[in-house]
């Protein structure tokens, strides 16, 4: 039955890491089905990261700042109607995504499995519900663009050492407390990749982020990117480096879905669920027993304090046996 043709829309509107990781239901897909034709609709700031992606037809971009306007929604679901979708899979309970659902009119609706696992796995298991048995990737396959990586190679020849980059994050301080490292800490950590392996740290980040992340030019050998790349220049970047480092967000993601090998802090998520999905990921724990409680805001901490207990006991020194350990660099 599945060797006829079939249109399939996957619907996942954000955030940066699960648009990167429900990728996989493409992949799993069209390795098994490569005549299946693959949508994907997300919002149209992220519909740049996969415009490399081999695995998807046509990307559909989705304008967040009218994801509440009803008459958006239904002229949205209207478009996608024209499309004839044998299947929409959708990764949401969003009523958004059900209003234009309904004007989409699919032959039929797939919902995401409730298993509790990596989210990839999660996804994974959603194609699976939907085709069956299918091959299950090993690693995610983004896409990036050559020319972009290209000339980011160029920029970057002069540096002797290994490009190792640090992604502090910042912006979702207040909203997501457990995935934010020390300020201080990531200072400590870059001067001392610099001196132990003479590595070109780079810095990236949100144009939100970028002020903050000045700071970060107290480390020796730094270069700071925050607000000066556009996702799809960022994922080039990322393709380059010998090494990343992050705590639980959307980079960590995106770089583990360009074959980057990553290290991510984890404080309040656990790494069952949100640590890099491919064999070139390691994780570090915190050593307390306050961590991975899930939630968004830490009961130990009241303002103006930043950083959370969980994410403060992992030291700097932690990371470089790690690296030591696992010859990173």
């Amino acid at each position: 039955m599945e060797d006829k043709t079939k249109k399939i829309l996957i619907m996942r509107l954000g955030a940066i890491g699960d648009v990167v990781h429900s990728t996989v239901i493409a992949q799993a897909i069209k390795t098994k089905y490569p005549q299946h034709e693959v949508h994907f609709i997300t919002a149209s700031y992220i519909c740049q990261l996969l415009e490399n992606n081999k695995y998807l037809d046509k990307t559909i971009p989705f304008e967040m700042k009218n994801k509440d306007n009803i008459f958006y929604l239904i002229k949205k679901g209207l478009e996608l109607r024209k499309e004839k979708y044998d299947y929409i899979i959708n990764l949401t309970n969003a009523t958004r995504n059900f209003i234009m659902i309904h004007f989409a009119a699919p032959k039929k609706l797939i919902k995401r499995n409730a298993k509790r696992v990596h989210a990839v796995d999660a996804f994974y298991n959603t194609a699976c519900d939907a085709f069956g048995e299918l091959p299950k990737p090993e690693m995610l396959d983004l896409g990036i663009d050559r020319e972009i990586q290209k000339s980011l190679k160029k920029e970057l020849s002069e540096s002797n050492g290994p490009l190792v980059i640090l992604s502090p994050g910042g912006d979702n301080d207040t909203q997501r407390q457990g995935r934010i490292w020390v300020d201080d800490y990531w200072k400590e950590l870059g001067n001392q990749l610099v001196e132990k392996y003479k590595a070109q740290v780079l810095i990236i980040g949100s144009k939100t982020e970028e002020i903050n992340h000045n700071q970060y030019l107290e480390i020796k050998n730094s270069k700071i990117y925050s607000g000066k790349l556009s996702l799809k220049e960022t994922a080039a970047l990322i393709s380059i480096c010998d090494l990343f480092i992050s705590g639980d967000s959307g980079p960590l993601h995106l770089a583990d879905a360009v074959g980057a090998k990553t290290i991510a802090l984890m404080g309040s998520t656990h790494p069952r669920s949100s640590s890099a999905y491919s064999k070139n990921g390691r994780f570090i724990e915190p050593t307390i027993e306050c961590k991975y409680c899930g939630q968004r805001k830490c009961k130990m901490i009241t303002p103006p304090q930043k950083f959370t207990p969980c994410m403060c006991s992992i030291k700097p020194q932690m990371v470089l046996d790690l690296i030591e350990k696992s010859n990173l660099l």
